[in-house]
């Protein structure tokens, strides 16, 4: 990790209050559980390890949108909604209807149709294609995930490295990297190849790590798209030899980033960008590096990930039917 740390964002204890009722307006994993599961994750430290430097509101914000993800993640990993096409296919439309105006009908969507809502507002048409383009694409990459589990179809390590970036979200979470750093850049600017070369090296490498920290709990669910659980599979490795393939994966990647923010300046230059502008992409680099440091930090926090989960009693799981219609009267009003 080449990177150095910054100091949590300060506004985490606001941003911890806001979401926790914001996700019983919704009634969204509020069986104990759920809430054991939630707090297992420790989700508000990572946004405020990764935005260090994000507004108060747009904290809160951005923790919103950590929590509902985090949650639809282990709905499509852990649940029904992740072991059958159809059912996947049918979940993923009615998040897509959402990003085209519908208010939602099941606890998910309609979460979803209020935090997408007040992510994209105030943002400029240029940031919110970018941002819409890879929330779709992280969308998709469960429905993938899926087919591949039906088909006990094991992917090259290649496209899965591809797949992984989109898969974790972490394009969309590098793009509300500028909202964290109060930045909305010309959509020319996201275009400079050191930003783009960075930007897909800090995506690559945030989905390997977090695949590195999350084997022993993909492995108990049966998940198989995980970088170390395909190099045993491909290269006849030992867990332990391919763990280190991996690490080895993640120190390419960490050159990579180092590499595109040293050519960045000259970039600038011959483009004739300066000023503000200049600026405002070299901000958004660094915010970039941010976001990928504080998510190396986050795994060490997280119970999740360095603690054993404890047994399951009798029928409880953190898993829910979100995406099962329920009147409107039991709505959020």
């Amino acid at each position: 990790m080449p990177f150095p740390p910054a100091a949590p964002n300060p506004g985490a204890p606001r941003a911890d209050a806001a979401v926790r009722s914001w996700l019983a307006r919704f009634a969204i994993c509020q069986s104990p559980a759920s809430q054991q599961n939630l707090r297992r994750a420790r989700i508000t430290d990572t946004t405020a390890l990764a935005y260090p430097d994000a507004a108060p509101a747009d904290l809160v914000r951005l923790t919103q949108w950590l929590y509902w993800t985090f949650i639809m993640d282990d709905d499509f990993d852990d649940g029904p909604d992740g072991r059958d096409p159809a059912r996947c296919e049918g979940a993923l439309a009615s998040l897509v209807r959402v990003l085209d105006g519908d208010p939602g009908r099941t606890p998910a969507t309609r979460a979803f149709a209020d935090i997408w809502q007040r992510m994209s507002a105030g943002r400029s048409r240029g940031w919110n294609k970018e941002f819409r383009r890879d929330t779709e694409d992280w969308f998709w990459t469960y429905y993938e995930d899926t087919v591949d589990r039906a088909t006990d179809r094991y992917p090259s390590l290649d496209a899965y490295c591809y797949r992984r970036a989109r898969g974790v979200g972490a394009h969309m979470f590098l793009t509300l990297a500028e909202l964290g750093a109060g930045l909305d850049l010309p959509e020319t600017l996201r275009h400079l190849p050191g930003l783009q070369d960075l930007k897909r090296a800090a995506a690559e490498y945030t989905g390997l790590n977090n695949d590195l920290w999350s084997v022993a709990k993909d492995r108990s669910v049966g998940v198989f798209h995980n970088a170390v659980v395909l190099v045993e599979r491909h290269e006849g490795l030992s867990p332990e030899a391919a763990a280190d393939r991996v690490a080895g994966m993640l120190d390419r990647c960490a050159d990579q980033m180092l590499t595109a923010a040293r050519e960045l300046p000259a970039q600038l230059d011959a483009a004739g960008i300066a000023g503000p502008a200049r600026a405002g992409v070299l901000a958004c680099a660094a915010a970039y590096r941010k976001f990928v440091r504080g998510c190396f930090d986050y795994y060490y926090r997280a119970d999740r990930y360095t603690r054993p989960e404890p047994p399951r009693q009798g029928a409880l799981t953190p898993v829910h039917d979100l995406f099962v219609s329920v009147p409107e009267a039991n709505g959020p009003g």
